[in-house]
Order: C-alpha cells, then sequence, then structure tokens
C-alpha cells in the first residue's frame, strides 16, 4: 500500500471529519493517509481515525517525517506565510517526490496583489499538481499550469454530522430558543463578517417574534455588545464547542446570514435545508454554491438596505422560504458531497502518479 502525506498548518476541527474520509476513501484505493500538522485545533470533538502527526515546524524534523514515511505524494495545505512550505517544497523537488498544491489559487481578499502572486505563481509552476475549491479559482492560473488543476469542491463531511431527527419547535423548546423565527449568524466574529451589518437590520425590523442567534468565537466589539444588550431579540451564545448543539442551532434556525464573508458556513446551512443571505463583497470559494434568489440572497453591499430587504422578504414569505430551503438541501446533496470533494484529490494523485511514470521511462 502507497503513503500519502498531507502537510497542514493548524487542522480546525472541521477538517478532522474530512481528513476521517479521505482516509477511507483513500485507503479503498490502496493508499495509506497520514497528516503532518503543527497543532490540532483544541476543546472541540475531535475524533481522528486518520494518522495525525503533531509537530513543531523544523527543517529536518519535517524532512525525516518525510523519509520515515515514505510517501508516494504529498499534499501541501499553507498559506505563503507558513514559512515551512518553502524549503520542504524544494527539497521534495530533488528527491523526485511529487507535491500536491492545495489552494485558493491566490488570495481571494487581495487578488491584485502583485508580489503576492508572483509566490502564488510560482508555487503553481513548481508543484506537480494543483487542487482548487471551485472552478472558479482556475481564471487565477497560468495557461500552461491548466493541464495540472483539480478541483475538490471544498465542504464538510456530512456523514460525520450527527442524526437530529427533532421538529424546529421542539428543538427550541430544547434549547430555550423563544423567537418564532430565528436567524443564525454562526462563524468567528471579526470585521470581515460584517455583523453590523446583520444587527442595523435587525434594528430595523420591528417585529418581536424575529430573533437572532450569534453563535462563534472572537468575542463582541463596545458597540455591538451595546446592541445585544439591549435587545431581548438577540443572543449571544460565544463559541460551541458541542458539534450536536451546535447543528441543533442550525437546523432550528429560519435564515442562516454571515452578511460578509462566509466560507462553509455556506455548506453547513445547506445541509440543514436552510437559506443563505450574504452580500457580494469578496467571498469564500464556498460562495459558488450559492445562487442568489434559488438557495438564498447575495445583497448588493453598495445598495444602502438592500442586505436589510432580502433578509426580511425570506423571513415574511413562507413560501418562499420553503421553496429555497428545499433547493438548499438539493444543493448539499448534489454538488456539495464529500465524495465529490475527495474525486478531485484522488484524480490528483493519480495524475501525478502517471506523470511520474511518463518521466522515468
Amino acid at each position: 500500500m502507497k503513503n500519502i502525506l498531507l502537510i497542514s498548518n493548524k487542522v480546525f476541527h472541521y477538517r478532522v471529519p474530512i481528513y476521517n474520509y479521505f482516509h477511507g476513501a483513500f485507503r479503498k484505493e490502496g493508499y495509506n493517509l497520514c497528516v503532518l500538522t503543527n497543532k490540532l485545533q483544541e476543546n472541540f470533538d475531535h475524533q481522528p481515525v486518520f494518522e495525525c502527526i503533531v509537530k513543531k515546524p523544523g527543517i529536518k524534523a519535517y524532512q525525516k517525517v518525510v523519509e520515515e514515511y515514505n510517501p508516494s505524494a504529498v499534499i501541501f495545505f499553507m498559506h505563503l506565510k507558513d514559512w515551512i512550505m518553502w524549503p520542504t517544497a524544494h527539497w521534495l523537488k530533488l528527491k523526485k517526490v511529487p507535491f500536491i498544491y492545495w489552494n485558493h489559487g491566490i488570495n481571494l481578499q487581495d487578488p491584485e496583489n502583485t508580489w503576492k502572486n508572483i509566490f502564488y505563481h510560482y508555487l503553481h509552476d513548481l508543484a506537480n499538481a494543483i487542487v482548487l475549491y471551485s472552478p472558479e479559482e482556475k481564471k487565477y492560473i497560468k495557461k500552461r499550469n491548466q493541464e495540472k488543476v483539480f478541483i475538490g469542491y471544498n465542504t464538510l463531511n456530512f456523514n460525520e454530522f450527527p442524526v437530529i431527527r427533532e421538529s424546529k419547535e421542539e428543538l427550541k423548546v430544547e434549547l430555550d430558543i423563544p423567537y418564532k423565527k430565528v436567524i443564525i449568524f454562526a462563524a468567528r466574529n471579526n470585521p470581515a463578517r460584517k455583523l453590523d451589518l446583520l444587527l442595523e437590520a435587525y434594528q430595523q425590523f420591528n417585529e418581536p417574534d424575529i430573533g437572532v442567534i450569534i453563535a462563534g468565537g472572537g468575542g463582541l466589539n463596545e458597540k455591538q455588545q451595546e446592541i445585544v444588550d439591549k435587545n431581548e431579540g438577540i443572543m449571544h451564545l460565544g463559541q460551541i464547542p458541542s458539534q450536536l448543539t451546535f447543528n441543533k442551532l442550525v437546523k432550528l434556525s429560519d435564515v442562516f446570514t454571515i452578511p460578509g464573508k462566509s466560507g462553509l458556513a455556506i455548506n453547513q446551512a445547506f445541509y440543514w435545508s436552510v437559506p443563505y443571505v450574504t452580500t457580494n463583497v469578496k467571498q469564500s470559494p464556498e460562495i459558488w454554491y450559492l445562487k442568489d434568489g434559488h438557495n438564498g440572497f447575495i445583497a448588493n453591499i453598495n445598495e444602502e438596505e438592500d442586505y436589510r430587504d432580502k433578509l426580511f422578504k425570506l423571513l415574511q414569505d413562507n413560501q418562499l422560504r420553503s421553496q429555497m430551503s428545499e433547493n438548499a438541501n438539493k444543493t448539499a446533496r448534489e454538488e456539495a458531497s464529500i465524495d465529490k470533494m475527495f474525486s478531485g484529490f484522488y484524480n490528483a494523485v493519480t495524475y501525478v502518479h502517471s506523470q511520474k511514470k511518463v518521466e522515468q521511462r
């Protein structure tokens, strides 16, 4: 059986179920998967079944792991600032060990940065294959590297989501949620998430039956805390380590929203048939799944009140929300499955191995 080594920066809790699936799927194809990381996220329901090596980055230390594991391919999941990637990538080239670069193509929040893009394009040239999050990022890859691009549609491992049979109303009773209609904002709070836009919109609703749940780390700034303290219709729950509780909160909600940069929250919402509302800021690749007017809304950040109006429309129009809920779940099942994500990685691995055989002839 051949070995595959995935070298990653900090492994966040939601990646563990993904690598669990990869572990099983790769084994069926004759590969062992090992993850080498500098850190695992703490205080979450970690249940890794894959081999995981946690080691402080060091050139000799990482080279030793590679030599002992003897991988037939290496996958890098790192940022430009993760210095250990650079010497390791060049050392792999000298050792003739193919590596796959898993990334966004470039920094999607800073796409016009010439200097950063020079380094991204250099890595693309150096890599034996590239795995992107969605087809949208292919436009950032030079023509000379298009042949070695594969799409690993970024998602969550829905197979490890908890089974929740209770209805929305039963879950509200269980978790003591008093609102008839619920908006959930679930993410680490930072300026890019634009929580202020949601709080401003909520204060204009004047609808006592609508409530907002804010979940995630990062805390609130002074202005946000003041709004929360003044409104009984807003609950700030902070970070929720229990994945069962977190998924219950998503399921009982009527609308999931992060007005700014969204990410995998879209996948989480769609799995539980919850429509999503955001804006057309510089988004993460997962925006690929959100079709405006089909399974949610993408409001125009430059049009005053557009976000508020679309959020309110979705809450008020039960028929529209029901149709979007159905469409959201269909998107999760058909377009964001974990096996579809894995196929991109498997195709990249088989590609680099085929290329290596050609070179050896």
